[in-house]
């Protein structure tokens, strides 16, 4: 238990020095707002010596002297408003900095991270954490983080100043402040606990509620509504237990904490009243002494709150920073020139020497000992059952899995793929699967994203090889057609062909293919396949396909099971054989009422 006490306590303090790494590049402004955090405090207590003065020169009846102490006390309290507003602004800016900077710098991060790693997460958590969770500490930052520097320091002058006025005074009025400082921690560390769980929650609920919206259309025709809309529930009504958890404890600690911190002044009232009538201790002194203690108090009092915000916000830095932890791809080497220049033309675009994976250390293998050559300019199919390894492919050659050291290598254009700086690999491949995802924006963003630098006469030239420019400009804005989430304003065919468009503004060397048409009608598949035509010319092209018809032009085809090439050839070769392929084509092709009809292959 202490072990994990300790792990916890070191797992926070490291994700505070993360977060404090970025406002090392604003100290200015941070050091600014500390500075005027000293001048405010500082002032707060002089005023503490000005009161004093000013009793004691009324007593002793020279309205000329009080007249001067009463404008130098207006002339301090002056000088301290600036001072308390470029305390809370400095330390504010050089806080509402940094968070930008990590905002910045988590997004990098996260299109940094191995597909691997993502593809484990939800992406309504990990939403969460970089809404929620990044919120709640710019939040503590905004509000907090200036009050952590004024307080303290606010605190210390006072208290030092008091135990010079009268120390056993001083003693006796804050006999009760360590009680609450005690509940503060102890109220503080649930809080962190039970805001974490709160985050947690949070989370998950938007991951359902990301996975209701991305499906309605599954939802409602498999009746899930009532399913996730309970599930929804049960973890709004866990988010609301933890919350409201923490506003009672938040709601215990105030009247506590203000009956403890309205007991100094009660003792020092009447205890100062009692050395007054003594002789030992005037009116003036008293009226200073409680001037001070309530400077003293107000940081106890504001501590605290500030204690449980910091917890509170401890727990969401967590959940943030253990993203952040994640290690990014490995960066291979960059090259100088364009990939496909460097290498000539006689190197063998892709090769596979003994290659075997799994995604798990202890799963079996999808693909065992493959070995294979893909020529320039050649075009290579896939075909065979699900689960046979051919996705897998296309993801080892894009460098989103690493095979272990044993497990063979991967050659793009001569040189392995772990020694590939990831974007300069990705550059030379050109990828279009049946997920034809766009993403918020314009029909023109959408088919720029193939090239930064592209115009839109490049654009508009890339979607007429795609045979998309007709149906854009049937539309009634045309290449600024708004596409709506993940392209649902248009059809499957109408996006497909321009994810087909930004392929060909990339032009890319080697073309990957994974089923780019399982998902379409007849119709639709003819008109994408004409793209798709168009795209293959001239590049080094792998195909993965279940509609057979789509594929029998290729230069090769090969047959995939268990995780190796069981049968390789052309589309007559291969129907020659009257191997495993000859077999998935005739069950792909059968007889119906209206003669031979193509029907989906499993």
């Amino acid at each position: 238990m202490v072990q994990r006490k300790e792990k916890g306590t070191f797992a926070l303090w490291r994700s505070v020095l993360w977060l404090v790494s970025f406002a090392k590049k604003h100290t200015g402004w941070m050091i600014a707002g500390i500075l005027c955090a000293v001048a405010a405090a500082s002032i707060e207590i002089w005023t503490g010596s000005l009161i004093q003065q000013l009793t004691s020169k009324a007593e002793q009846g020279d309205g000329s002297l009080v007249v001067q102490t009463v404008y130098m006390v207006l002339v301090v309290i002056a000088v301290g408003v600036p001072a308390k507003y470029m305390m809370v602004y400095g330390i504010e800016k050089a806080g509402a900095r940094a968070m930008r900077d990590a905002r910045n710098h988590m997004m990098r991060h996260i299109g940094r991270l191995p597909v691997h790693y993502l593809e484990k997460q939800h992406s309504g958590d990990m939403v969460s954490r970089l809404t929620n969770d990044m919120q709640l500490i710019s939040q503590f930052i905004i509000r907090d983080l200036p009050q952590w520097f004024y307080h303290p320091l606010l605190f210390i002058g006072c208290f030092t100043y008091l135990l010079w006025i009268r120390w056993e005074l001083v003693l006796l009025s804050v006999l009760l402040v360590p009680v609450s400082l005690f509940v503060s921690q102890w109220i503080g560390k649930q809080l962190q606990q039970l805001t974490e769980e709160a985050q947690a929650s949070t989370g998950q609920m938007n991951a359902i509620a990301q996975d209701t919206l991305n499906g309605m259309v599954l939802v409602k025709s498999y009746l899930l509504q009532g399913l996730l809309f309970r599930s929804y529930e049960s973890l709004l009504q866990l988010t609301l237990h933890k919350r409201l958890a923490v506003s009672k404890r938040e709601a215990i600690i105030t009247p506590v904490l203000f009956t403890l911190m309205m007991s100094p002044v009660v003792f020092a009232v009447l205890y100062g009243s009692y050395l007054i009538s003594k002789g030992v201790f005037s009116t003036g002194e008293l009226i200073t002494f409680l001037y001070l203690l309530n400077l003293c108090l107000e940081p106890l009092q504001n501590i605290p709150t500030l204690v449980t915000h910091t917890f509170e916000m401890g727990g969401a830095l967590k959940r943030v920073h253990d993203v952040a932890l994640q290690p990014a791809e490995r960066q291979g080497k960059r090259m100088e020139s364009d990939p496909d220049d460097e290498v000539g033309p006689s190197t063998t675009p892709i090769r596979f020497d003994l290659v075997s994976f799994s995604y798990e250390q202890d799963s079996p293998l999808l693909l065992r000992n493959m070995s294979f050559t893909v020529e320039r300019g050649k075009t290579v199919a896939l075909v065979g059952a699900s689960g046979g390894g051919k996705s897998t492919i296309i993801k080892l050659i894009c460098g989103f899995y690493e095979i272990q050291p044993d497990g063979g290598i991967i050659r793009v254009f001569g040189r392995a793929v772990t020694d590939w700086n990831p974007d300069e690999l990705r550059s030379a491949l050109a990828v279009v699967t049946q997920d034809a995802f766009l993403f918020s924006g314009t029909i023109a963003d959408n088919i720029g994203y193939g090239r930064s630098d592209a115009s839109l006469d490049d654009i508009v030239q890339a979607a007429k090889s795609a045979h998309a420019h007709s149906f854009i400009m049937e539309l009634p804005d045309g290449y600024q057609t708004e596409v709506g989430e993940r392209g649902g304003l248009l059809s499957g065919g109408q996006r497909q062909r321009i994810t087909i468009a930004r392929a060909i503004l990339k032009d890319s060397p080697i073309l990957l293919l994974d089923e780019p048409t399982s998902a379409l009608d007849t119709e639709s598949e003819h008109l994408v396949q004409q793209a798709l035509d168009m795209l293959m010319k001239g590049r080094t092209t792998i195909v993965i396909a279940h509609r057979l018809s789509t594929i029998q032009h290729a230069d090769e085809i090969w047959v995939m099971e268990g995780g190796s090439i069981a049968e390789s050839g052309t589309h007559e070769e291969l129907l020659a054989k009257g191997g495993a392929y000859a077999s998935l084509y005739h069950r792909q092709f059968t007889s119906g009422p209206s003669g031979r009809e193509e029907v989906a292959c499993s």
